[in-house]
């Protein structure tokens, strides 16, 4: 309570993007902001329509896209006190960078 918690998900698979966005929609309202990164396909081909907005036109609470490259910048600038970070793609590569801007913001 009294702390702005960010989450931070990359889908992983275009099928379970299409399959479960309205579930991942609902887990994430429980957050305070929402970053989404673009799904990692991993083994799949891009099914036309399916992307992270699916997920991100169902919250009812700030969110926004980026690329991973970006990640860290986009958090830095952001006004957040608790930052989840999950998916099962490469979001883990970011997790360095993450936890030195929010060292350097406390």
């Amino acid at each position: 309570p009294g702390r702005r918690l960010t989450a931070i998900f990359q889908p992983h698979l275009y099928t379970r993007t299409r399959d479960f966005y309205r579930e991942f929609a609902e887990a994430l309202s429980q957050a305070d902001q929402v970053v989404l990164l673009p799904i990692y396909p991993a083994r799949e081909e891009p099914i036309e329509g399916v992307e992270s907005e699916m997920i991100g036109r169902l919250l009812r609470l700030p969110w926004s896209l980026c690329d991973r490259a970006e990640l860290a910048d986009r958090i830095a600038a952001m006004d957040t006190d608790v930052v989840v970070s999950f998916g099962a793609g490469n979001i883990d590569a970011c997790c360095g960078a993450l936890a030195e801007v929010l060292r350097l913001k406390s």
